[in-house]
């Protein structure tokens, strides 16, 4: 299978539901951009007294303004964010290494159905020269052309067992990928080339 294992690990990190949401977590807790900050600590104030002023005779006076409020310099916000990265870290290292286990395993079924492959095909090829060797008159070779179709049979269980089970596991696979599972599974099955526009 011409699949990159780097290829799904970063598509899986990008597309993943519960780092996307550890990552907005700890994108909430980060300290802000001046604007931002500007906008979070800036209030608009508006009031309305009775009784005028000393200059104006009207019964009522309105003030307004902005209020801005300069939060002190808090150690606790520092320490909850550097929580919340830290957080974030562990989140994908536990991710990554959940995803290595199981790509791990496809590669070993995906080995196994090549070397099935090659003993399938080594077998069919001396079971069609016994079978030829048969039919030149070399009638004491039959024993060994059943004894060669029983281990086909076998190779042929094994292959459609692993296949089965690798089928199991890229789906397995592409299901950390959250809503992009289809995207991952056609990419670990071979119907597409690429993963998420990079060259897989």
């Amino acid at each position: 299978m011409a699949w990159d294992d780097d290829a799904v690990l970063i598509f899986i990190s990008q597309a993943n539901p519960i780092i996307q949401a550890q990552r907005n977590v700890t994108k909430a807790y980060a300290k802000p951009d001046t604007v931002t900050w500007a906008l979070q600590n800036t209030s608009l104030s508006g009031r309305l007294g009775f009784g005028g002023t000393d200059f104006r005779s009207d019964p009522y006076t309105a003030y307004g303004g902005l209020q801005i409020s300069i939060p002190l310099s808090s150690i606790k916000e520092e320490r909850e964010q550097a929580l919340k990265v830290v957080a974030e870290a562990k989140e994908i290292d536990d991710l990554h290494a959940k995803v290595i286990l199981d790509i791990a395993q496809l590669r070993q079924m995906e080995a196994e159905l090549a070397a099935s492959d090659v003993r399938r095909k080594f077998l069919k090829e001396k079971a069609a020269w016994l079978k030829q060797r048969i039919d030149e008159g070399f009638s004491s070779e039959m024993d060994q052309l059943w004894t060669i179709g029983s281990q086909l049979n076998e190779e042929d269980a094994l292959s459609a067992k692993v296949g089965v089970l690798a089928k199991t596991q890229r789906y397995k696979l592409a299901k950390y990928a959250g809503g992009e599972w289809q995207a991952l599974l056609a990419y670990l099955e071979g119907k597409t080339e690429t993963l998420g526009g990079n060259d897989g």
